[in-house]
């Protein structure tokens, strides 16, 4: 029987390293319950010495037999599930925050689609120095989330000098000179608001200097694959009861839950457009996600879009977007180690057409980049 499986094994192994086309990168579960990807043996650092020896007919290792005969396959004759470790140190500075990360006031909405005051206090606003400097709500482009309180994440495009293809992009000469935590109207100053009776007031928000953001090494301006960055904040912020974190997928369970979830995400931002019309409140709006090849089909405008597992695909026809920020989050009320969080999902990228009139939009998938986040977080350490 082992010897059997052996063979059917290794004939996957080796119509694996043949196979030429598209690959799916999703997670999975690894045989030792780690978090893992699916990817061709070629692909995986752990199978590939195993290949290239069945291939040459050189004898494996005890140890290598044993990794052959315990791989979950994907994809049989394509994908195996390769495991794809996070920076522990990165882990670590991140599981600080789980006391706090992703608390939330409510999940509902509080005026129309405004949220309530605080209740998103992981939220951030990224300011330019505009010039002409037209007027102060213009210096706000794009929207982050902070997830430690020495960083902030956003995309890649708000950072980073766009491409060509005429997607979401952030105007040229503009320089991200702060982070604004702790906001929620930014045409007032204190933020107050009845309670019942009691009349309460949010702190004043608070403006952070920043480092040089640190953009996705393989981040594509042209196609906005990879679009994410985190932004070194030059001091770290102390939290408060309006400036928290936003919990992140560590766990392999929870990276599984969103890959499959049909459950209804929110994304979040303070509403600015291609057409510069800026709003001062954040709104909220509610997402399902798509399969990707539900947008291929549906891919109307550009039948030359590129995607990948690294991006979410949501359904943007009545309300997506529009309603939030480049760079901003979209967000999975789920549970968090016990505990009913908000999950970061995805990093709202770009759509396709006219918004608010778009089949679909796209979101950077905040799980299947982990692995560079935990690690990145890492360097200003």
């Amino acid at each position: 029987m082992l010897g059997s499986r052996f063979s059917i094994l290794a004939i996957c192994f080796i119509l694996s390293v043949q196979w030429i086309g598209p690959v799916a990168f999703k997670v999975c579960k690894t045989h030792d319950n780690k978090v893992g990807r699916c990817k061709p043996p070629f692909d995986c650092p752990a199978l590939k010495p195993i290949v290239e020896k069945i291939i040459k007919k050189i004898p494996l290792t005890y140890k290598e037999i044993n990794l052959k005969e315990s791989v979950i396959i994907c994809v049989k004759g394509k994908t195996f599930c390769c495991e794809e470790p996070l920076n522990s140190e990165g882990i670590n500075l991140l599981e600080i925050n789980d006391h706090i990360c992703g608390k939330f006031l409510d999940f509902r909405v509080h005026n129309g689609n405004e949220i309530r005051p605080g209740s998103r206090p992981w939220m951030a606003l990224l300011e330019y120095d505009i010039q002409p400097d037209i007027n102060f709500r213009s210096r706000f482009r794009c929207g982050g989330t902070l997830i430690t309180s020495k960083f902030v994440m956003t995309a890649a495009h708000c950072v980073k000098e766009n491409g060509k293809t005429g997607k979401k992009k952030i105007k040229e000469n503009i320089k991200l000179v702060s982070v604004r935590l702790g906001e929620h109207d930014l045409s007032r100053n204190p933020d107050c608001w009845l309670f019942g009776n009691k009349k309460k007031c949010l702190d004043e928000p608070l403006d952070v200097p920043v480092e040089a953001p640190i953009v996705h090494e393989e981040f594509d301006p042209d196609t906005l694959l990879n679009d994410i960055a985190l932004i070194p904040l030059k001091e770290p912020v102390q939290f408060t009861k309006w400036i928290r974190p936003i919990c992140l997928p560590l766990l392999i369970d929870l990276q599984l839950e969103i890959q499959s979830t049909t459950e209804s995400m929110e994304v979040v931002g303070w509403g600015s457009t291609e057409q510069n019309d800026f709003a001062n409140v954040p709104k909220k709006a509610f997402l399902q996600q798509l399969q990707l090849n539900q947008c291929d089909k549906q891919n109307i405008y550009n039948n030359t879009i590129q995607y990948n597992n690294k991006q979410i695909c949501v359904s943007a026809d009545e309300s997506d977007s529009c309603a939030g920020d480049s760079g901003g989050p979209l967000a999975l009320a789920t549970s968090y180690k016990g505990t009913q969080r908000i999950v970061q999902v995805g990093i709202v990228s770009y759509g396709i057409g006219k918004c608010g009139q778009q089949p679909y939009a796209f979101y950077t998938n905040v799980a299947e980049l982990m692995a560079w986040i935990t690690k990145t977080i890492v360097t200003k350490e």
